[in-house]
């Protein structure tokens, strides 16, 4: 079994603690890794764990191992846990270890500290990490990994929730009240060069931390649903290229192409709004970080009511923008109409 004193594994002081397979006494190894893989031992750590060798019990149905280290003034201990049934490969403290069957995080609370009678040790509560310690203290600062991934979650909600809906909707309110095809330069623009370098950005950056990191591309469905919504938009984008350069040179009604475009482009930023969630939610408590405060997710709350609000009202305009684009197609049409002269001609006998 193993404790760790963190929120995730990564640069968390670790005591490691199995029972010695010949004469059944802990074993205490302390531990420390920059990457999720193997931890490796740690030859002067901050705070030297001792084992309790009087209170380790072992039975039919459980196995107790304990252990003391120096005390701190916190009032808050983040604390990280781990086990495994496999035991490790020696009696000695770098013994080699396997991954770990099952692993969870916890916050102890100092605050209201009471010692037993028999053993003047002191007894704490423990609360999820994702619920609220009681305590004052304030929040950790985040290690290098959390601040890429922040970054990439940042970028990524640039791109996905406020610039790809603010060109969606720019086009959708704009192309029938504004005369020209401004509407158009700024649709292609918003949507293509500035979203892209967000986007490509902010992926390379999970993409190379999660490589550090060595936790797996594809191991979460954060992850794979991230791929799968970065791919439909180079696709959208595509098509997008499609329908602006290819039109149809007798067109009678709007190409098939342009409602996929519009259907894929809606699918896409209400992907990224679930997506979205899932990151702050899930992923990024995942590697140890604090819950989001009420003010990010009241902006997510508010920004899915708003967004798919504007985008409907947006659709009053449609039967204009059909007839604008009836007339110009009727206008095309008579450009390409073929016309004839005819030439008076005298016949003489």
């Amino acid at each position: 079994m193993a404790i760790g004193f963190g929120r995730s594994m990564i640069s968390s002081d670790m005591v490691l603690l199995w029972r010695d397979s010949n004469d059944g006494h802990t074993i205490v190894s302390q531990r420390k890794t920059s990457v999720f893989s193997m931890p490796t031992v740690v030859s002067n750590p901050p705070r030297v764990a001792t084992a309790l060798d009087y209170r380790a019990t072992s039975n039919s149905s459980a196995v107790t191992l304990s252990f003391s280290v120096p005390s701190i003034t916190d009032t808050r201990q983040d604390l990280i846990w781990a086990w495994s049934s496999d035991q490790p490969s020696g009696n000695t403290p770098d013994a080699t270890i396997v991954q770990h069957d099952d692993e969870g995080n916890f916050v102890l609370s100092l605050t209201n500290l009471q010692f037993t009678d028999d053993s003047s040790t002191p007894t704490t509560t423990t609360t999820p990490t994702g619920g609220s310690s009681g305590s004052s203290s304030s929040s950790s600062p985040l290690t290098h990994y959390q601040k890429v991934f922040a970054a990439h979650g940042i970028l990524m909600t640039l791109a996905f929730l406020v610039f790809l809906p603010f060109g969606a909707l720019q086009a959708r309110l704009l192309r029938t009240s504004v005369e020209g095809k401004w509407w158009f330069g700024a649709h292609w623009i918003i949507q293509w060069p500035l979203t892209a370098i967000l986007i490509i950005v902010g992926f390379a950056l999970a993409v190379d931390e999660v490589g550090d990191l060595r936790t797996g591309h594809l191991n979460s469905t954060h992850k794979k649903w991230g791929l799968v919504i970065v791919l439909l938009y180079v696709v959208q984008c595509m098509l997008g290229g499609v329908i602006h350069h290819f039109k149809p040179a007798r067109a009678t009604g709007r190409p098939p192409q342009n409602y996929f475009h519009a259907i894929l482009g809606i699918t896409i930023i209400a992907l990224s709004f679930w997506q979205v969630h899932t990151g702050f939610d899930i992923e990024w408590e995942s590697i140890g970080g604090e819950p989001v405060s009420k003010s990010i997710r009241a902006w997510w709350t508010a920004w899915i009511v708003i967004i798919p609000l504007m985008y409907v009202a947006g659709l009053a305009l449609l039967p204009r923008q059909y007839r604008r684009e009836r007339e110009q197609r009727t206008a095309n049409a008579a450009k390409l109409q073929p016309t004839y002269a005819l030439r008076e001609t005298s016949y003489r006998d």
